[in-house]
């Protein structure tokens, strides 16, 4: 997720989901945008992204989808949230449509852009 550090996104797309590994991952990013997606562009902003992983694309958007909480079994669940300030509930093939979002699906994934070091840019935090 983009975090706006500086003022503005670094790309068009605030959501990037990359189906690969994460180390992985952050070098199909550099090789696909020019950038390190652990870059600090303002010290004072912070982080450009903020980076997660997990197993499916429908638990990584859960939250920005507002899907429910289910506090039993601690994990969301594909219905719309009690909690109305969190927004409207917005099912997966409806998020992947948005503007804000981009999907890089593994198998549009050229094997040259999984090669390759991710240099370090920006500030880094020490």
């Amino acid at each position: 997720m983009d975090m706006h550090s500086g003022g503005d996104l670094k790309e068009k797309w605030q959501y990037i989901y990359i189906e690969a590994p994460e180390e992985e991952a952050k070098v199909i990013f550099y090789n696909r945008f020019g950038h390190n997606p652990n870059r600090v562009t303002c010290t004072c902003c912070g982080e450009d992204y903020s980076i997660s992983s997990n197993k499916t694309l429908e638990t990584i958007t859960a939250y920005n989808r507002n899907c429910a909480w289910d506090e039993k079994n601690k994990c969301y669940i594909e219905k719309a949230s009690a909690e109305k300030w969190r927004g409207k509930y917005t099912t997966l093939e409806k998020y992947k449509k948005t503007k804000d979002v981009l999907i890089i699906y593994k198998k549009d994934i050229k094997p040259e852009e999984k090669k390759g070091e991710v240099p370090e840019q920006g500030y880094v935090w020490k």
